[in-house]
């Protein structure tokens, strides 16, 4: 019964080793893995940021592109390209346009 207790005994302590091992290195592993998921993290960061700048860099171009100051003075004025007074706009109806036309330069 002695030799029973002994053989018990250290397949106890040999399957508590190998626990151990088990678990220092799953420990091990589980932190190795938050590390690079906070490496990923801070990389997509990096990369939200540029888009986000970019964006503000596109929004401002797009203002100046569409400034009507800017059409008003450019070389496009001496091709006709330019705002008409409200007195020469001439209004064309389709066959079938029974409604009342809109015009206004204001978006709606």
């Amino acid at each position: 019964m002695r030799t029973t207790n002994n053989r018990t005994v250290s397949v106890l302590k040999a399957l508590s080793l190998v626990l151990l091992v088990i678990l220092v290195f799953s420990v091990v592993w589980l932190r190795s893995s938050v590390t690079n998921i906070e490496y990923k993290l801070s990389g997509l960061e990096k990369k939200k940021t540029e888009a986000l700048r970019e964006q503000k860099e596109l929004v401002a171009q797009k203002a100046g592109l569409m400034a009507l100051t800017r059409v008003e003075q450019s070389d496009l004025a001496g091709y006709g390209f330019s705002f008409p007074e409200r007195k020469k706009v001439v209004y064309v109806k389709g066959p079938g346009d029974e409604a009342p036309s809109r015009v206004s330069y204001n978006a709606q």
